[in-house]
């Protein structure tokens, strides 16, 4: 199978894994877990000197099992679906399309349920095209942060991010401070960042927007 074939299957496992998030199918966590870890094995081979490619991980559909004692039992704490990794897919997907220039498809709008997302290009985040909902309130983005895959600091550093993101919106809505927001907040999730971005758009903020 040749570079173009493994560059087209992260498209169409972008599309997948969105689809999932958005349906909401923890089922479809293995077998996507599976393709992905698949192909970035082979992005790997393909792409060699590409350092985003090279220092992406793999992801894990599961969680370790855990055995230990407790009141002088043991213990033992079975492997659980993590239903996160839908996100990480989706995100390195992502991420290693942009560095190897690829252009992931867009969904069609028309095609997709009420709850789905639709495409924004948020020309403060670097004109980098996330996947934001439509309808984007602060508990739904708190929501995406406490799901994420990452270590407790970087979500309360998101979090106050947030807090402070939305006391700026209600507040003056000074632009520069805005974008500086938006800016730390990308440098951990882009997801986050762009959600960020649509509050902001839905209380007036298009200009620090871009749109």
């Amino acid at each position: 199978m040749n570079t173009d074939f493994w560059i087209s299957e992260l498209g169409r496992l972008y599309e997948r894994s969105t689809e999932a998030i958005d349906n909401e199918q923890s089922d479809a966590v293995e077998p996507l877990t599976d393709e992905f870890n698949e192909i970035l094995s082979q992005l790997k081979e393909e792409f060699p000197d590409n350092p985003i490619v090279m220092n992406t991980d793999i992801v894990d559909s599961q969680t370790e099992g855990v055995s230990g004692k407790m009141a002088g039992m043991n213990a033992y704490a079975p492997p659980r679906r993590r239903d996160e990794a839908l996100h990480e897919i989706r995100s390195r997907c992502e991420k290693m399309a942009n560095a190897i220039g690829y252009e992931l498809p867009e969904l069609e709008t028309g095609t997709r349920s009420p709850n789905r997302m639709v495409m924004v290009s948020v020309d403060s985040i670097q004109k980098n095209t996330q996947e934001v909902h439509q309808d984007v309130t602060v508990e739904s983005v708190q929501k995406m942060i406490q799901a994420l895959p990452r270590a407790p600091g970087e979500k309360e550093e998101l979090q106050d991010l947030l807090d402070e993101f939305e006391a700026e919106i209600e507040g003056e809505q000074d632009e520069s401070r805005l974008r500086q927001l938006l800016s730390k907040a990308n440098e951990i999730s882009t997801d986050v960042a762009a959600q960020m971005a649509v509050f902001g758009l839905k209380h007036g903020a298009t200009a620090v927007l871009g749109l």
